[in-house]
């Protein structure tokens, strides 16, 4: 927020992101930022509650990742939504009209009907309330509460739940802005950022408050296609994307397929699973940009910065240390397989369980 208002007061007509090719200004920005705000007050929420994001990207979207709430999975099923509502105990549902059906039959005594706020063109919502009833309360909010505290829960990232329970990974204004401080190596201040990863998960969410804060224009895709990344990056001339590998697998042959020109991308950096050499080359070798791999996991987030050549390896960012160590915690030799450890200012601070309660994720500080 502090950078918001920064650049909200600095440059209010400077480009906070481009949506639908509509520009929203930093100014445009903060004042959604403390309607919606507002708009929370007038509902009842407070420090501690959370708030659910349960859409693609949108400004409807970008607004309350400004605030700090509860990311959620676009790829969850009734099911899993349900039990998550349970533990989360949700003081606001905020979601869209296509992802709603998911949410629609969970009970009442889960998620009240006047908690539930749904943005889409029809209007039309089985059991919620427009957007427009959610703004339209911010008249009768009361003053601001002070700025929260830095070592506070801000955001609960989930995590996939591929090996297990879905966990509530807990991050703060402080260690959020040690992860955005350590993007400070790609000069984002003078990038146009393409920003097609979810912003209910760390890429995207992180992509669009570090592009905030280093005052980086960025591009804003709803929903990743490949042929849509491709003409927003010749369209707007952006240089710096952050992605996983089937985005760029998709986007490197529909690149050979129906060339584009991409002459301005400068970083390319792919997360989320380890990035094949083969597509770092030919990726290269066709969009003349080079394709670099960073390894990160939403508990560690910023953590690390990419490797400076094709191939796996990524590197370890400033203020962050690691250990690889065997079974009984000591340290292994080189070229034995260990357990990786992290610490620095980047990690969660725990695993959000519920009100009051947070699991530490760490064992002396790593």
């Amino acid at each position: 927020m502090n950078a918001l208002f920064h650049r909200a007061t600095t440059r209010p007509d400077g480009t906070a992101f481009i949506y639908d090719e509509v520009v929203w200004t930093y100014h445009d920005l903060l004042t959604g930022v403390e309607q919606l705000s507002r708009a929370f007050l007038a509902h009842g929420v407070r420090p501690g509650d959370r708030v659910v994001l349960h859409m693609s990207n949108k400004p409807e979207m970008a607004v309350p990742v400004c605030v700090f709430s509860c990311p959620t999975n676009l790829r969850f099923k009734t099911a899993e939504l349900r039990e998550l509502f349970q533990r989360l105990q949700p003081a606001l549902y905020l979601g869209e009209e296509q992802l709603y059906s998911y949410v629609a039959t969970i009970e009442p005594e889960i998620l009240p009907a006047e908690k539930r706020f749904v943005t889409g063109p029809s209007g039309a919502y089985k059991g919620a309330m427009p957007w427009s009833v959610l703004l339209g309360d911010c008249a009768s909010a009361g003053a601001m509460p002070a700025e929260p505290d830095k070592d506070a829960p801000a955001i609960l990232l989930t995590t996939s739940g591929t090996t297990g329970q879905p966990k509530f990974v807990t991050h703060t204004p402080a260690t959020l802005s040690a992860t955005i401080e350590a993007y400070t190596h790609y000069d984002l201040n003078t990038q146009t950022v393409l920003n097609s990863c979810p912003m209910v998960h760390g890429t995207g969410l992180l992509t669009f408050l570090a592009s905030v804060n280093f005052g980086a224009a960025m591009v804003l895709v709803e929903r990743f296609d490949p042929d849509v990344a491709l003409d927003e990056i010749e369209l707007h001339g952006c240089t710096w994307t952050l992605g996983l590998p089937f985005m760029y697998d998709a986007m490197l042959e529909r690149q050979r397929n129906q060339p584009r020109k991409v002459g301005t991308l400068r970083h390319c950096l792919c997360g989320g699973d380890v990035c094949p050499i083969q597509l770092q080359v030919d990726f290269e070798a066709t969009l003349g940009a080079p394709l670099r791999n960073i390894w990160g996991a939403t508990e560690v987030l910023g953590s690390h910065i990419h490797g400076l050549q094709p191939g796996p390896v990524t590197r370890i960012a400033p203020g962050a240390q690691i250990r690889l160590v065997d079974d009984e915690g000591r340290e292994v030799s080189r070229g034995e397989v260990g357990e990786y450890l992290v610490r620095g200012p980047y990690l969660t601070v725990g695993y959000w369980v519920a009100p009051d309660r947070i699991d530490p994720a760490t064992r002396d500080g790593w």
